[in-house]
């Protein structure tokens, strides 16, 4: 057979492999990890943070829709997603963090309590004193003064002094208390006959107040105002422990909305400590400030 007869055998087999079609990128996915990190970061800025919150939803919705594409890469969609989540917690609870932190200190700054230089002379009620004192006088042992702010615990003010309430906008009440009566038991019955007896160890107090509401629009003192006792031992007493169902006429709760320059004047009754009341000290504050201003007991 010559060589133009020879059959020639095929080259030899060689398999050629398939190489995948590379995975295009998850945008959704990508875009919810960006905005997750953002709103994560945002989310320790004050007041940018009630904004983040918002942020944060949109990276959660995306990093949800992006996990359900098929035939994507999900890593960064599920980045975006658990991102976008701690730091939509991390907003609210920051928020609201913060914003009762600027409000209390709004509160400081610009609310509070202030004493009126219209103290009662502690010696007028004891007659005036014209007598000269002599020289031997000087040998005699002065009281030092308290080194407390009049209208603490340590220094209480007077019965009688004036006292200025404000919030952020400004003045809103000018307060007094006058009359104290430390054991009023017998004016509590005689104003209600089912009013309860004092409980054990204890008296009924009552504490005259006089409001002149000084604000823009109106306030009821009853809601505006808290009265409270703080004993002697230091524990504080309030309307709410021992309710008096009918106090003595006039009633500062029975004292309807005051317009400015209204003024109202009602009693509070409180059940207090016997034991060492006179050393005791009224407490006056408003609902809308942190402030409290302390008198003596009597």
């Amino acid at each position: 057979m010559s060589d133009s007869q020879q059959i020639q055998s095929p080259p030899p087999y060689s398999p050629q492999l398939e190489t995948p079609a590379p995975q295009s990128k998850n945008v959704l996915g990508l875009i919810s990890m960006i905005v997750g990190i953002a709103a994560f970061v945002g989310a320790f800025i004050p007041v940018l943070n009630y904004i983040t919150g918002i942020i944060a939803i949109a990276g959660i919705v995306l990093g949800v829709l992006a996990l359900l594409k098929k035939d994507k890469p999900r890593k960064a969609a599920l980045t975006g997603t658990i991102t976008s989540s701690v730091a939509l917690i991390l907003s609210i609870v920051l928020a609201i963090v913060y914003t009762g932190a600027i409000m209390k200190a709004v509160e400081e700054a610009q609310g509070g309590i202030s004493a009126s230089e219209t103290a009662p002379d502690a010696g007028t009620d004891a007659g005036t004193d014209d007598t000269v004192p002599s020289d031997d006088a000087s040998d005699e042992a002065v009281e030092e003064p308290s080194g407390d702010e009049v209208g603490t615990r340590g220094n209480p003010a007077p019965l009688g002094t004036l006292v200025e309430l404000s919030d952020r906008t400004g003045l809103q009440y000018e307060i007094t208390l006058d009359t104290s009566t430390l054991n009023a038991n017998e004016q509590v019955a005689a104003a209600y006959e089912y009013n309860d007896v004092a409980p054990e160890g204890l008296q009924y107090a009552m504490i005259s107040v006089t409001a002149v509401y000084k604000g823009a629009d109106s306030g009821t003192p009853s809601y505006d105002l808290d009265i409270e006792f703080v004993s002697a031992a230091g524990t504080t007493h309030t309307v709410n422990d021992a309710y008096v169902f009918g106090e003595p006429a006039p009633a500062l709760s029975d004292i309807n909305d005051l317009y400015p320059d209204a003024t109202g004047t009602g009693n509070v009754v409180i059940a207090i400590p016997a034991a060492d009341a006179a050393n005791g000290t009224w407490v006056v504050s408003s609902f809308f400030g942190d402030s409290k201003f302390f008198y003596s007991a009597q």
